[in-house]
């Protein structure tokens, strides 16, 4: 069972080595031990009441009887997942899967006894045969999985190959993507959380900082699929879990890569790897994976009975959670991030830096093994709002320390001034504003509003704040420009810093008084579009388009001219109102929903989601979908995005 889990999973997922083969055929091996003298006691009892039975069946029942039920559970499991997405099985669904493996059930106890008479694995009925047969495929397996590859399954840190003269005229570029960071939680957007990350509002006064940025997507994998790829989710086609990046897909790390910068990341969420095939574009890939017990590597980890053993150990530790079982705290990953800019000298480089802090299990702090997890408490009481709130900046604050060393480490290296920093996040987290927590569910401001703060060399227009609308979409574009690299067609955003930007300032500036007669001219050109409404640029404000397919939740939104109209699936289970239309310019915490009074708005806002999800269908990629292997599942369970 073990062996042929552990193939399924290699030919499945983006495997980038075999140790699961070998892990599989010991693991299962010593599981097996007290299941099979448990089954033993009970094929002793058959032998004593019926005096003929023999020994082929006495392997085939319990044999036959282990497959089916596994096979029935695990069929489930996955078409509840794939099929039903998340959804609940229809009654007739089951019974047909049950009336299967019953079939299975009693084909395979008519033709078992044939089976372990009639071919050589009769070999099975012997003590020395079985020992003989496993022992073989413990060596085999064990070969496989630790034989020396010709890759390293990473990538290479520092790849020997000559950079172009002309990168030495660009900078250096840092994309920091902050998981589940609300916008709301810096004190650079809301003063009265400076106390929390003074070192992020500093980077900020060294940066532009964009006031009103939005995601296209409120979960990790849809929406670092659009930072990556500069596409809604129906054009990236990576919205459901199953979803895989396609290969078609041009990544801003391919585009870098091809520019001839040496690119690297450190992805510390199971929906951002090489099992959705985010490695693309990537010389240096290197997944910060949770640790993994009794000396399991990441292949091994993916087996179903590791994560059984798994959530025993964390059942027998009690209430106390360790934060490596879910993610690499920041300071593990920026010390990579240093081994990574460490490692290339005098080349340039970009660098993919994911940090997990604010993502669930929010840890108090100081640290003291507490720790509040989606997965265990999916509806908290809406009394300890308050509660997690504080435990959520506890984490921000503790992030915030971390992001300091490794800045002042920058600056020391002298890697500061030539390096463009992004600083962003991939979505929010709702703490019942709506009626909800998490993430994943709903695309309001606590979902999709996020922070997004750039430095550019040398500290270019350090101090400016951008109060006009952006995209996530728009940071690719930007990125491949600061690195002098063309932006691929099928790219949807554009450049952060070109003319919108420009004149944005110009509108901003205080205008100069006009003394000398030769400058009435000069005086009477139209100015640049100003602000007519609280939040709104009707020049400047770039049309914001997100969707979600989550968990059943079919979503789309646009916010535009400060207004935003929200379309959701009918019988959606968050119970989310097909209609809703916010006033956000005068109501930004979208509490009052219009739906029906200013009709002409509404319509046409709803002709504009139709509109852009047409476009964004028709200039999507065919997306393929990946088998869910279980430690993919059990980890996206921890993080909370499957039960």
């Amino acid at each position: 069972m073990g062996l042929f889990e552990a193939l399924f999973l290699l030919s499945t997922t983006g495997a980038a080595e075999y140790g699961a083969l070998f892990y599989a055929v010991v693991l299962y091996a010593v599981l097996g031990i007290g299941f099979g003298a448990f089954i033993g006691l009970g094929v002793v009892v058959l032998g004593l009441v019926f005096k003929k039975f023999p020994d082929s069946m006495a392997f085939t029942l319990p044999f036959v009887g282990v497959i089916a039920a596994m096979g029935a559970v695990i069929t489930l499991y996955v078409v509840r997942k794939m099929v039903y997405l998340e959804q609940a099985v229809p009654m007739s669904a089951k019974l047909q899967v049950l009336g299967a493996f019953g079939a299975l059930t009693l084909l395979g106890l008519w033709l078992g006894p044939i089976f372990l008479t009639r071919t050589p694995f009769k070999v099975l009925l012997r003590v020395r045969g079985a020992f003989t047969l496993y022992g073989g495929l413990a060596l085999l397996s064990g070969i496989f999985a630790f034989a020396p590859g010709d890759v390293d399954p990473v990538g290479n840190m520092n790849p020997d190959t000559e950079q172009p003269a002309r990168l030495a005229e660009h900078p250096n570029v840092l994309l920091i993507m902050v998981d589940t960071l609300r916008w709301d939680y810096l004190g650079s957007y809301d003063p009265e959380k400076s106390d929390l990350t003074p070192v992020m509002d500093a980077l900020a006064s060294d940066s532009v900082l964009f006031e009103r940025s939005y995601t296209a997507a409120s979960w990790t994998r849809a929406s670092t699929a659009s930072l990556f790829s500069s596409m809604p989710p129906s054009s990236h086609d990576t919205a459901l879990k199953v979803a895989v990046l396609p290969d078609a897909v041009d990544t801003v790390a391919e585009v870098l890569h091809g520019q001839g910068y040496v690119t690297g990341a450190l992805p510390n969420n199971i929906n951002v790897t090489r099992s959705f095939n985010f490695q693309q574009g990537f010389d240096w890939f290197e997944y910060q994976a949770p640790e993994y017990l009794f000396g399991a590597t990441e292949s091994a980890s993916q087996l179903s009975m590791y994560n059984v053993v798994r959530k025993v150990k964390e059942k027998l530790s009690g209430k106390t959670k360790v934060v490596t079982d879910f993610y690499q705290p920041a300071d593990v990953v920026l010390g990579r991030a240093k081994d990574f800019v460490r490692s290339q000298q005098e080349k340039r480089w970009f660098l993919f830096a994911h940090l997990m802090e604010p993502h669930d299990p929010y840890f108090e702090q100081p640290y003291n093994g507490v720790g509040f997890a989606r997965a265990e408490t999916p509806n908290p009481d809406p009394e300890q709002a308050e509660y997690l709130k504080e435990v959520y900046a506890g984490e921000i604050k503790k992030l915030d320390e971390e992001i300091g060393v490794f800045v002042d480490w920058l600056k020391e290296s002298g890697t500061y001034d030539d390096t463009v920093i992004v600083l962003t996040s991939d979505h929010g987290e709702e703490f019942f504003e709506h009626g909800g927590w998490w993430h994943g569910t709903t695309l309001y401001d606590e979902q999709i509003h996020v922070p997004l703060i750039v430095k550019l060399p040398n500290q270019e227009h350090k101090g400016a704040r951008v109060p006009w609308q952006v995209r996530q979409i728009d940071v690719a574009p930007t990125l491949a420009a600061l690195a002098g690299a063309s932006t691929p067609g099928q790219w949807q955003g554009s450049d952060l810093f070109g003319e919108t930007f420009e004149k944005g300032l110009a509108a901003l500036a205080v205008p100069e008084v006009v003394e000398a007669e030769d400058s009435l001219e000069e005086a009477a050109e139209p100015a640049p579009s100003i602000e007519t409404e609280s939040g709104v640029f009707p020049d400047l404000d770039r049309l914001v388009f997100a969707e979600e397919n989550f968990e059943g939740n079919v979503l789309a939104a646009v916010q535009v001219e400060g207004w935003k109209l929200i379309t959701a699936n009918e019988g959606n289970p968050r119970g989310l109102a097909r209609r809703e239309l916010y006033h956000v310019a005068v109501d930004p915490l979208e509490q009052t929903n219009l739906v029906g009074e200013p009709l002409g708005r509404q319509n046409d806002l709803e002709a504009m989601v139709i509109e852009q999800v047409r476009l964004a269908t028709e200039s999507g990629l065919s997306g393929t979908t990946a088998e869910l292997d279980d430690v993919t599942l059990e980890r996206m369970r921890a993080l909370g995005y499957v039960e």
